[in-house]
This record gives C-alpha cells, structure tokens and sequence, in this order.
C-alpha cells in the first residue's frame, strides 16, 4: 500500500462528509494501522472505519481487535485528560486565585468530531499573571505549587503524581531567534487577558475549562508546530489539529492579521508548507487557508512528518540520539536541527546554538535564583 491509499482514507476519516475513496480497496489493514500508530493518529482511523457500511471494505479481525483496543485507551485517557484539566484550572483559581487556559491538547481534542478520538498527551496549563504580576511571579507560583518541579524557559514540569502529566505554562511557548522570541512574548502578553475567559464545557459533563480563542490559537500552535518540527519532529497528529482549527474558519480579516503575524515572527515559509499538507494533502478547502500554500517545501515538511512519525519518536535516521547528558543532548539537537539551515536560516544555525549556549549557561541559573528569592 503506498501513502496515497492511506492519504485518501485519512480524508475519509477526517471529513464525516467525504465519501469513501475508491482506493479503499487497495487498503492493506495492517500497514494502515502501523502508520496511523507512528503517527499518533489511530482514533482518527478509528473514527472512519466506524463509519464503513457493510459492504464496504474492513480490517481484518486482527487488525479490527488491535485498532480497537489502542482506541479504548485513547477514549480512556481522554476523559482522565479532561477530568484532570477541570482539576487542575479549579485548583489554581480556588487556592491561589490565578485564571488559567489549557493549551494544545485538551481545548485541540474539543475541536474533532468525537471529543473522544484525539491521542491525549499531557496538560498544558498556562497560568496568566494577575495585574501588577509579572512572569516571574508566576514561577515562583510554580515552585510553590511544586517545590520539585522541573523549570524550563516556558514552563515548569510537575512531579509525576500518577494522574496525567501537568506542564504549568508561564510562557506558551517559545521560539529560539532571540529577535522573533521577543515579538512571540509581546504577542502572547497581548493577548492573555481574552485567552482565561473563553470558557468551554467539556463532554459527559466532565467540567468546564478555558482554552485560546481560534485567532490566538492559529498563531500559537504553529509556532508550538514549528519549534517540534525544528527538533525532534512532528506527526499527523500536530498537522490534524491544526486541520481542525482552520476548518473552525477564518474572514478575510483574519486572514490579513494572520499573515502579518506570522510574517513578523518569520515563520511564513513554514506556514506556506503547511497550507499545502492542509489543503492538497488532507483535503482543507483552500477558503479555510489563512494564506496561500507553497508545494516545494510542503513536501519537504511531509517527507520529515512521515519518515520521523509522532514527535520524530520512529526516525531512523537519529536512531539513539538520546542521552541522560545535558551537554551530548545539546549537541545531538544542533545535528538534528542542522539539516534545515538552508530552508530556515532564521531558526537554525547561530540562533539555534546561541539559545543553547545562553540557557545552559545563563538563564537556568537565573530562573534558580528568581524563585529562591
């Protein structure tokens, strides 16, 4: 089975509207599944098969009992996700009085037809200052809160306490050219204040949380996309939540602010390359494009999604690249961000090595002393 079977079923699942491709037929059930596993998305395979009438082709019992079964867990982790997320917001706000919004995952798996089907990961809580606060408040919170989390620029990683995972967010996110990073900050602070009151109820009355709105998300989870692709990598997971989100859709307003946005953080080359997976790929109606797609380098970005799968977690090519050392870590991240220094300069080679060198040896130490005092 070659990827364009798989690419035209993957349509199938995405749009409950699509008929089901011709190629169907050609589907080899297990290649499916082990490419949907790499990629992180077998609930979305799952949600099309459930829609496969009786005479259509299936899976074969096996592969039907191993689809089904990763599924359960997938709806399982789900609604513990949900659960936690609804904990963790009252949580903050009830004892320390701070709104927050929960990113990526949560407020993303609201957005697919079936809450349920998503391949959750952990919770992204970014927790917004109160007036005359600033960020390093909020870590000093996050120690408070934690005294043996793990602080990192953008957020502090919460002690595994047996529920799911919690990132406490004080910046979303983070891009490592010093110069679009500022801007990526100015926007973030900007926007704050509209992110903790845009309130959604989560399903099977599981609890009510706030997450972005669609304006702010569109920015920050291509530059969240970004940062994985310049790293360790992406999958079809990140590249089906953006799908969702764009099919929310977009005025030509938004569309204009969206490309002098991402225009400033430098990250429209990237952006063009994604439109193109979006729309000739997976099917996005080009009306839903916030900006015109660019096939050269969307078919650079989907060679890396398919070969590295799920956060480059089946790439091959940096197969042991992984280390309990901070300092050979460091240098396995520049060799694998290296391989886009011709397509993004910007992001790679001096800005690439200047943000390590400034975190190992500056800011961590900072970040230490701000929340001992």
């Amino acid at each position: 089975m070659d990827n364009s079977v798989f690419f035209d079923f993957l349509r199938f699942c995405l749009d409950d509207d699509a008929p089901l491709p011709s190629s169907a037929s050609a589907i080899n059930w297990q290649r499916l599944y082990d490419l949907g596993h790499k990629q992180g998305i077998v609930g979305v395979l799952f949600h099309g098969i459930k829609r496969l009438k009786r005479n259509d082709p299936h899976p074969t019992p096996q592969v039907l009992a191993q689809i089904g079964t990763e599924n359960a867990m997938i709806v399982e982790s789900n609604k513990e996700a949900y659960a936690d997320a609804f904990r963790v917001t009252e949580f903050v706000y009830r004892r320390y009085g701070h709104r927050s919004c929960i990113l990526k995952g949560q407020g993303n798996a609201l957005m697919y037809p079936d809450p349920y089907m998503r391949a959750s990961g952990d919770i992204d809580q970014w927790i917004v200052p109160n007036d005359g606060e600033t960020v390093e408040d909020i870590m000093r919170l996050c120690r408070r809160i934690d005294p043996n989390c793990k602080l990192q620029y953008h957020h502090a990683e919460l002690t595994d306490d047996g529920s799911t995972p919690v990132e406490m967010h004080f910046r979303p996110s983070f891009t490592e050219n010093f110069i679009y990073n500022a801007r990526l900050q100015k926007f973030f602070e900007q926007e704050a204040a509209n992110q903790v009151v845009n309130i959604v109820s989560l399903p099977d009355n599981l609890g009510r949380i706030c997450v972005p709105t669609d304006s702010f998300n569109r920015i920050f989870q291509l530059s969240h996309v970004f940062k994985h692709f310049l790293s360790e990598g992406i999958g079809l997971r990140h590249v089906i939540d953006y799908y969702y989100l764009l099919k929310r859709g977009i005025t030509e307003d938004e569309k204009r602010e969206y490309a002098a946005v991402v225009r400033r953080l430098g990250m429209e080359k990237f952006a063009r390359g994604l439109m193109f997976i979006l729309s000739d790929v997976l099917g996005l109606s080009p009306s839903l494009l916030p900006m015109a797609s660019d096939k050269r380098v969307g078919k650079m970005i989907l060679r890396e999604v398919m070969k590295g799968g799920n956060f480059g977690k089946f790439d091959e090519r940096f197969a042991g690249m992984e280390s309990d050392n901070p300092i050979l870590n460091a240098f396995y991240s520049i060799v694998k961000n290296m391989r886009f220094a011709f397509e993004f300069p910007q992001y790679t080679v001096f800005a690439h090595i200047s943000w390590i060198l400034w975190w190992h040896f500056f800011y961590r130490y900072h970040i230490n002393r701000i929340v001992a005092d």
